[in-house]
């Protein structure tokens, strides 16, 4: 970007938000890998819970509640990594959409600064800065 805060380009604005997106677009993929792990897990926990019980006492036992116990924690666990998933992926989106917009000619940095506000940018990212953060002394910490 321009040394100038006040002359940042659309190109480079755009380009910016392209960044951002797809920075977003590989915490997507790595928090995908693992909620597939975690549905792996899940699915191998019921499979090996269903066995126990099939071919066990007719009163399932106490490691039987805590296998179940387990899996509906990790159940909660999952629901939670895919709400995640939802919120990168609309940010991802978002910022694509900001992009196309300013490199169509219509935005600036303003509307970017306005955008990482509402959706709380700074939050979603780990080590790098938004424009928001720069502007706030506040780095990301997602």
């Amino acid at each position: 970007m321009s040394d100038d805060a006040g002359d940042i380009s659309r190109a480079e604005l755009a380009e910016y938000c392209r960044t951002q997106a797809a920075i977003l677009a590989g915490h997507l993929d790595q928090r995908s890998a693992e909620l597939s792990d975690l549905l792996s897990e899940i699915e191998q926990d019921t499979a090996d819970a269903r066995a126990s019980l099939t071919g066990g006492p007719e009163r399932p036992d106490a490691s039987a509640e805590a296998t179940v116990a387990d899996i509906e924690a990790k159940q909660e666990q999952a629901q939670a990594k895919q709400a995640e998933l939802d919120e990168y992926r609309t940010l991802a989106e978002g910022y694509t959409d900001l992009a196309e917009q300013l490199a169509g000619g219509s935005g600036d940095l303003e509307a970017v600064l306005e955008f990482e506000i509402d959706t709380d940018a700074p939050t979603y990212f780990d080590t790098e800065t938004t424009i928001l953060g720069a502007a706030t002394g506040e780095d990301g910490d997602g």
